[in-house]
């Protein structure tokens, strides 16, 4: 298995879990924290869509992503989700508006992103959604592989 492969299955697992637990995801210094960024990112797009990564934990690092995104050579795809972020939060539509609204739900209840917000960041949505669908995740990936291999020995030294 390849290192971003078995890394994208085992960072939900401690004791790489930890490094998003208690912030060190944000420490844009450590390699792992920049790769650990982009597939938290490639994941919750490809899965529950570019609102979600902004609405759920990913979105606290929604900022240092678009920076990884720049680490790693993708300037276009880092150009592309700051502009989302930038349109998401003209409408309101932030991380914490977004928790807002799921604050009076019991946990573990099942709910539709229209569902809880309505109608309100429609025309948002539509734009975001619009501005996602030109990300090239595919190419992101294969950046993250090349900066892996620069960044060897950190990425072996996390998996042992």
């Amino acid at each position: 298995m390849d290192i971003l492969s078995e890394l994208s299955i085992r960072l939900y697992e401690p004791p790489l879990s930890a490094l998003r637990d208690n912030g060190g995801i944000a420490d844009l210094s450590n390699p792992l924290s920049v790769v650990m960024l982009l597939i938290d990112f490639e994941t919750e797009v490809s899965m529950n869509g570019i609102a979600d990564f902004i609405g759920n934990s990913t979105g606290l690092y929604a900022n240092e992503t678009v920076v990884a995104l720049e680490l790693i050579g993708c300037k276009t795809a880092a150009v592309t989700l700051k502009t989302i972020l930038q349109v998401a939060s003209a409408a309101g539509m932030t991380h914490e508006a977004i928790q807002a609204d799921r604050a009076g739900l019991a946990p573990y209840t099942l709910t539709s992103f229209s569902e809880l917000h309505g109608r309100k960041w429609d025309s948002a949505l539509g734009k975001i959604n619009q501005l996602c669908n030109t990300i090239d995740f595919e190419h992101i990936l294969r950046a993250a592989e090349a900066f892996i291999a620069n960044h060897r020995s950190t990425f072996e030294t996390a998996l042992v």
